[in-house]
């Protein structure tokens, strides 16, 4: 009977697990429109304050301050430390760009024209830049109560106002990457079009902290695309940044020209936020999360301003050339181009620290070169090379596959094949599935390129259910008499007397079976295996003289539950023995296919949740998630120990599909701008390799030494031995039974003490194999010898016994003449004898 699964179950698991991972449900006190109103309303409040205010009017040290949040004086922001955070952005733009300097800060250097006006340097950044950041001396280490709590104070009697802010970087160096974004006719520009609005998501690490902790946030700001030159700022309920922005930069004329141009954008940005459908609680969040973070509350993390300077490039081409090509190509060469790179000034005004990239002059150009990356027509030309390299090898891994497939197209060759093994590559192609579904809202791009991959995964997962359900419906049987033998014996009913029988003789008959065989008692042997070859048998009982019963042509033949009409001295012998049904393969599998769905997306969640955790644990769950991934040859090792077989994969299977999965794994621990930014790990990765290397490797030797040669006798359940060490008695009743003999003629031209089957070479036997026709010379030892000696237990010796196998029935073949046979029936070419599995 067929086992059906209730869904209902699985889909519950569904939706538990979306619930987990869904936002908590906002709980609003109060009216959310009148509190969005208010939002409005402080928004052209503070643009107003931005229109009304000049430059030097935010000073600190002259006492004067901005009615904006974050920059009024009961704010307790350390403003204190602006100072040397612009001269230190003063320094880096001086040593960028030299003499050219000057001209930026009074804003004259776009009035220029000409050559001495256009700095060879990209007008759009949109791009990535990493490298490491650097503490300055000059910062500090503020308690939390200290950090500006003053406007949005903590009350709540649950909250801690000890706890630590995000993104408070309080060790002395750190990974930092910015991911920089200027839309090509999607940001505003002025009528010059020598500055625009920028913005950028910012991954910043601290080594020193505890487990590698890390933070990811937005800043927005403008890009002074003349001069290369970018100021940025964190915007939240508590700082208002980008209305202060103007104040925060370098000199005078940037102040005018950034003032004028965020008056204009600031007042379009709020126009747009009225106007949607939806409410916009911040359109300048800089929370990853999303723009309504200050919807439910305020956050506790650590304001940002950054300053950023590109460095000139080298190349005497021109360069709005340049990126006119690289953004829409002609075929025109471009020769070498020079990195995007980038120094760095970060400060933060309510956590009090200061930090700068990390090159010259204060380093050597060989320890770090500040920050440095690609644009991103480069990046998105290396995420298609990744993404095609990577389908290259799924088509490899697939049409290794396929011959596989083919190679088992037997039950006997699947019977031999790990099920497990393939469950394990079909799991890591499922999730290879999931990934690349979602990889582009990381990547952003190659969107058609990564959905066609996804399709060539999906196929290989189909492709390994299909292998699956082959597999596991050829094992079916093979379970079932497994179970048969593990359970306990039914005890015997009781006898009950039955009516008297007329004998024949005086000595009673013994219970005949249905075909009239007497039973005769034999102890089978304990694991339910064949006798081996070498083992001494019984001679047959002598058949009594009892009719055998047949069945009617016109009559279906008597089938298993039949009882046969006989005589019986057992009323237990008549009553039928009840059969319990067999289960169906197929419902098994479908069983097996819930639980795989389901451990795919468990994986697939918490994969998700580790990708946001510490740097170590996140390296500790991915290193530990690969090495379970890559050890699919695991389960086939087990199972050839198991059944005593050592050739059940193809060579060219094994090899290429061990290359194809680790080359994407590689890829990520050893290529330092792969296409994730992942931390290299070269460690980690020899590891690995390793790890399926001396898989590979017992693979080979169970194929050339033997599937048992690393295991202890009894670790094993007993299997019988189809390459024994055949030894002679003095009657050859041990010797398998097609040994050669040889004609009358070859006899008389012979010596007489040759005995016929024996070679040439001494202690060597000649057999005949039946499927080739063609002689086999195999080692024998002698009547009388150990195994001991050194011709038997040498290496050669093992060598030798590979090339033949003996079968129970005693019949001797070439070891490729039967497996080429049991690769199609499972019974002896000689006398159809059942045969084990090989």
């Amino acid at each position: 009977m067929e086992v059906r699964r209730d869904p209902r179950s699985f889909l519950f698991f569904i939706i538990l697990l979306l619930l987990i991972n869904s936002p908590e449900p906002q709980q609003q006190s109060f009216n959310t429109r009148s509190r969005y109103d208010e939002l409005i309303q402080r928004e052209w409040d503070q643009l107003d304050v931005l229109n009304r205010t000049q430059y030097g009017d935010f000073n600190v040290s002259k006492k004067k301050w901005l009615n904006i949040s974050g920059c009024r004086d009961a704010d307790g922001f350390a403003w204190d430390m602006l100072p040397s955070a612009q001269e230190k952005a003063n320094a880096h733009g001086r040593r960028a760009l030299g003499d050219k300097w000057g001209s930026v800060l009074d804003g004259t250097l776009h009035e220029r024209g000409g050559e001495e006006g256009r700095l060879p340097v990209y007008r759009n950044l949109s791009g990535y830049v990493q490298g490491e950041w650097v503490r300055d001396p000059s910062s500090r280490v503020r308690h939390p109560e200290d950090m500006g709590n003053t406007t949005h104070p903590a009350k709540d009697p649950f909250t801690n106002s000890a706890m630590g802010f995000d993104r408070n970087l309080t060790g002395t160096g750190g990974p930092f990457r910015v991911h920089l974004t200027e839309l090509e006719d999607k940001v505003m520009v002025d009528v010059n079009k020598s500055i625009s609005e920028i913005s950028a998501k910012v991954v910043v690490g601290d080594d020193e902290s505890f487990g590698g902790n890390w933070w990811e946030f937005y800043v927005h700001g403008v890009h002074f695309r003349d001069s290369g030159h970018a100021v940025l700022t964190t915007t939240s309920e508590r700082f208002a940044g980008i209305f202060a922005l103007p104040h925060f930069q370098l000199s005078h004329g940037l102040h005018d020209t950034s003032k004028n141009f965020l008056n204009w954008t600031i007042h379009e940005t709020i126009h747009r936020q009225i106007h949607r459908p939806f409410p916009v609680w911040n359109p300048w969040t800089s929370s990853a999360a999303g723009s309504n973070e200050d919807a439910v509350g305020v956050t506790h993390h650590c304001e940002f301003v950054l300053y950023l300077q590109q460095p000139p490039s080298v190349q005497t081409m021109d360069m709005n050339w340049l990126e006119h090509e690289m953004r829409f190509p002609t075929g025109a060469p471009l020769g070498h181009r020079s990195q995007l790179s980038m120094s760095m000034v970060g400060f933060s005004p309510d956590c009090g620290y200061v930090i700068e990239s990390k090159g010259p002059p204060d380093y050597p150009p060989s320890e770090a070169m500040h920050l440095v990356g690609s644009k991103i027509e480069e990046y998105n030309d290396r995420a298609r090379h990744s993404i095609v390299a990577f389908a290259i090898a799924f088509a490899f891994q697939l049409s290794f596959l396929i011959k596989q497939m083919k190679e088992t197209a037997t039950p006997s060759m699947r019977s031999r094949v790990s099920f497990y093994t393939i469950a394990t590559m079909a799991l890591g192609d499922g999730f290879t599935f999931l990934v690349l579904i979602f990889m582009y809202l990381f990547l952003g791009t190659a969107q058609l390129a990564m959905y066609s991959i996804a399709f060539v995964a999906l196929f290989s997962v189909l492709a390994h259910l299909r292998f699956l359900m082959d597999i596991w419906s050829v094992q079916a049987a093979e379970r079932a008499r497994q179970e048969r033998q593990q359970a306990p014996a039914v005890p015997a009913a009781p006898e009950v007397p039955a009516a008297p029988v007329p004998a024949t003789s005086d000595a009673p008959l013994p219970a005949a079976d249905a075909f009239g065989t007497p039973a005769t008692p034999a102890a089978p042997p304990p694991s339910g295996l064949p006798l081996p070859v070498t083992a001494s048998r019984p001679p047959p009982p002598p058949r009594p003289q009892t009719p055998i019963l047949i069945a009617p042509d016109q009559d279906d033949p008597l089938s298993d539950d039949d009882t046969p009409l006989l005589p019986t001295t057992n009323a237990a012998a008549t009553t039928p023995t009840p059969t319990q049904a067999a289960p169906n393969p197929r419902a098994e599998f479908g069983a097996l296919y819930s639980r795989f769905c389901l451990l795919l997306i468990i994986t697939f969640f918490v994969t998700i949740q580790f990708a946001t955790v510490r740097t170590l644990y996140r390296s500790i769950y991915f290193s530990i998630l690969s090495f379970i991934y890559l050890s699919f040859w695991v389960p086939q090792i087990y199972r050839n120990v198991m059944r005593n077989c050592g050739r059940a994969l193809r060579w060219d299977y094994t090899i290429g599909t061990s290359v194809t999965r680790l080359v994407p794994i590689a890829y990520f621990y050893l290529k330092e701008d792969n296409v994730l930014f992942a931390n290299t790990d070269w460690q980690t990765c020899a590891v690995l390799v390793g790890w399926v290397w001396i898989q590979i490797v017992a693979l080979v030797s169970q194929s050339v030494l033997g599937p048992r040669f690393f295991v202890r006798e009894g670790w094993a359940p007993p299997a019988y031995d189809y390459h024994p060490i055949l030894r002679e008695d003095e009657e050859g009743a041990l010797l398998p039974l097609n040994a050669t003999s040889p004609s009358d003629d070859a006899i008389e031209g012979e010596e007489s003490s040759r005995s016929a089957g024996e070679a040439k070479n001494k202690g060597k036997k000649v057999f005949d194999c039946s499927i080739c026709a063609m002689d086999i010379e195999v080692p024998v030892v002698p009547a009388g010898g150990s195994t001991d000696e050194g011709m038997v237990g040498g290496t050669s010796m093992v060598l030798q016994r590979r090339m033949y196998m003996v079968t129970p029935c005693r019949h001797i073949f070439h070891a490729t003449c039967l497996e080429g046979w049991m690769r199609y029936r499972l019974i002896c070419p000689n006398c159809r004898e059942a045969l084990p599995p090989l």
